[in-house]
């Protein structure tokens, strides 16, 4: 692939400021992405959200191949571990990938943002090490020196993204391209199917129980369906609950183990869609340090995992001695963390390690709904804003995205 063969980033905010003085006309942020203008719902992001299943549907069959190679390429190269990388959404795909890796496959996985691998002083020990590059556009500037750095030190590097043809793909020895493009929010869960295969592939190379690994692939098949039945089923109970949030002036989101990337990717899209302040945080790291802020007008959102079912109820507890409003997500056999909460919202039973597919669709359809009872437009990310629009351009430089 030659540089000019190269496909580079969708997302640009660098334009004459004509477009940025229009930016209430023509939000920017549709200019970027070539959509037409919405201006009530369903606006782009709640079609993208409902689209998921398909799209992860349809990478299940895609990245059958380039996951394959991964796998065999991992074995064939003696490596012993795998270190993924990303920034934004793109890291906490990452942190998910980690816990499948480890369920599934008994890999040692471990995560790191992009940058920090970059600008931090921590080594990092390549040989022996496939690194698994993230990104939906393929270009963000940081993961693509990450891994060209870490190729160079002799690891063995993948990709998960969601454009071919693009920066990371060329520094990459192998990578897996998911279904439906880059711009919205399917891009984390068609990679996190590629990287769920991907843990049960390299369950099979290493030799592990095979009757473990139908059922996990069985069970993969299935998530599609349940993403569907879990979209239909939670929409008006997340309309209330975004409703409720909006009148609140932050929220924080409790959450461990293969949760907690979820409850910052809650935060993450309170914060783009909704421009609402949201902060994930490790559920113990909240008991000792975060229940002195919470208040009568900053809600709670719990996501309610198995593994830390005690914590979760001290949380709750906690929320209701301070009159913080409180919303839980739970499985859909939870009969002691609802009765706790203000509002829950159910999700059907899945097997466990394939739980963030579902925790996901209520972290995205809430920020969503914040958005409307804020009379806003959350395709936008406020680019209908000029100041906005023009921070856009500083913080997206032409070709870093």
């Amino acid at each position: 692939m030659t540089e000019k063969d190269i496909r580079e980033s969708t997302l640009s905010f660098n334009y004459e400021e004509e477009v940025y003085e229009n930016a209430a006309e023509m939000p920017v942020m549709y200019r970027s992405l070539g959509l037409e203008p919405r201006h009530s719902h369903p606006f782009w992001i709640y079609e993208a959200i409902q689209r998921q299943p398909e799209l992860v549907e349809e990478s299940l069959r895609i990245l059958q191949e380039p996951v394959r190679q991964m796998a065999r390429a991992y074995v064939e190269r003696g490596c012993s571990q795998i270190l993924l990388t990303g920034i934004g959404a793109s890291f906490h795909l990452g942190v998910s990938g980690t816990h499948l890796l480890g369920e599934i496959a008994g890999i040692p996985a471990a995560y790191v943002e992009s940058s920090e691998a970059l600008f931090s002083k921590v080594a990092y020990a390549y040989e022996k090490t496939m690194v698994i590059g993230l990104s939906a556009s393929g270009n963000s500037k940081e993961t693509v020196e990450h891994v060209r750095e870490a190729r160079k030190e002799g690891a063995l590097v993948a990709s998960f993204v969601n454009l071919n043809g693009t920066r990371l793909v060329e520094e990459s020895e192998i990578t897996g391209v998911a279904a439906g493009g880059y711009g919205f929010v399917w891009d984390y869960t068609t990679r996190l199917a590629g990287i769920a295969m991907l843990a049960i592939e390299l369950a099979r190379v290493t030799g592990r129980d095979s009757q473990q690994i139908a059922r996990y692939e069985s069970e993969l098949q299935k998530v599609p369906e349940l993403m569907r039945q879990t979209l239909d089923a939670i929409d008006e109970r997340c309309q209330l609950i975004g409703e409720q949030m909006a009148a609140s002036r932050a929220a924080v989101i409790p959450a461990s183990g293969h949760l907690l990337p979820v409850g910052w990717e809650f935060a993450l899209r309170c914060e783009e869609m909704a421009h609402f302040p949201a902060k994930g945080r490790p559920i113990v790291d909240f008991l000792h340090g975060g229940v002195g802020y919470l208040a009568e007008d900053i809600s709670t959102v719990i996501l309610a995992g198995e593994a830390t079912r005690e914590y979760v109820k001290r949380v709750a507890l906690v929320a209701r001695e301070i009159r913080s409003p409180a919303f839980a997500v739970v499985r859909q056999d939870d009969r002691e963390v609802s009765p706790l909460v203000d509002w829950t919202v159910r999700l059907p039973a899945v097997e466990p390690a394939f739980e963030p597919f579902l925790f996901l669709l209520p972290a995205q359809v809430i920020p969503y709904y914040i958005e409307l009872a804020q009379g806003g437009n959350p395709d936008a990310q406020r680019t209908d804003q000029p100041r906005y629009a023009r921070a856009f351009n500083v913080a997206y430089p032409p070709k870093s995205h």
